[in-house]
């Protein structure tokens, strides 16, 4: 199993856990990671669709001339490339005209795949469960897909865009509870964060404190936007609030990682903001 390799600027930056994780797994599942030589930023949040479609084109070429379809585990990247992908492939006036601005020759021709898919859906629930060492009793989690990896439904085809259930099933494959969760499509707030800042730590606060009130002992993400929100800005919440919430937010890969044996610095535990340290203790993993 092959696949073009989108890290993204968040997973080569302020998610480099993400990173490690992802390719620990993915070695561990035997899913080879090609990263795409010369890639450029997807656009994220910050570009309109003027820029970021012909700059998620141009990834989509490079994967192309590889012969192999892409994988991005940045839930905002596998917005952006699914959705240029699905305008290059539907309009062909519209494809001759972004291969003109990127100088280049895309048909159409790649998938685009986030992760959380391929590993539920090809590598198997089943697979999974036999290759679990170390089953996480005592997590008991809730499931944060966000809002990009499952909308709109005609980019992200993968599950059900209001009531998902990859991740919540990838969960239980690893032996940890996974406890209902209203606010698991729910917006973190993360495309606010620079010019809204109150609003969006209001938006993430309203998730931590779904998760909490449910009895969580960590929120299991997909997307390095709202990891961000929910790790890295959970002690600016506490401030503003006058709160203490010191609730892990661990990647979707941290989680399986730990549950098929990996260490936790393989899987850059030991980076994340919120230190999950409690939590690894209560399942007796060092």
């Amino acid at each position: 199993m092959k696949f073009a390799y989108y890290p993204g600027c968040y997973l080569h930056g302020s998610a480099v856990e993400y990173d490690m994780s992802t390719r620990a797994v993915c070695r561990k599942l035997g899913i080879e990671l090609i990263e795409l030589d010369d890639w450029n930023c997807c656009g994220a949040v910050e570009a309109r669709d003027s820029l970021s479609i012909p700059l998620s084109a141009r990834n989509l070429a490079l994967a192309e001339k590889e012969g192999l379809d892409i994988v991005a585990p940045c839930s905002v990247c596998f917005h952006k490339l699914s959705k240029a992908n699905k305008m290059v492939k539907e309009d062909e006036k519209f494809r001759k005209k972004i291969n003109e601005t990127i100088d280049g020759q895309y048909q159409g021709r790649v998938g685009v795949r986030h992760l959380l898919d391929i590993i539920v859906n090809d590598v198997g629930l089943e697979r999974i469960s036999k290759g679990v060492k170390a089953p996480l009793e005592g997590v008991n989690a809730v499931p944060y897909y966000g809002c990009l990896i499952v909308r709109p439904s005609e980019i992200a085809k993968f599950d059900d865009p209001e009531d998902p259930q990859s991740l919540d099933d990838l969960i239980k494959a690893t032996g940890a509870e996974c406890l209902p969760y209203s606010h698991k499509v729910s917006c973190c707030g993360g495309g606010l964060l620079a010019n809204k800042e109150d609003f969006a730590l209001e938006m993430a606060k309203k998730i931590i404190d779904g998760a909490k009130e449910g009895g969580s002992n960590c929120i299991v993400v997909t997307c390095p936007l709202c990891h961000t929100m929910l790790d890295f800005q959970q002690s600016n919440i506490e401030s503003r609030y006058g709160i203490t919430i010191d609730l892990p937010a661990l990647y979707f890969t941290q989680l399986l990682g730990l549950a098929l044996g990996l260490g936790v610095k393989e899987l850059g535990l030991d980076k994340n903001m919120v230190a999950p340290m409690k939590l690894l203790e209560s399942i007796c993993i060092e």
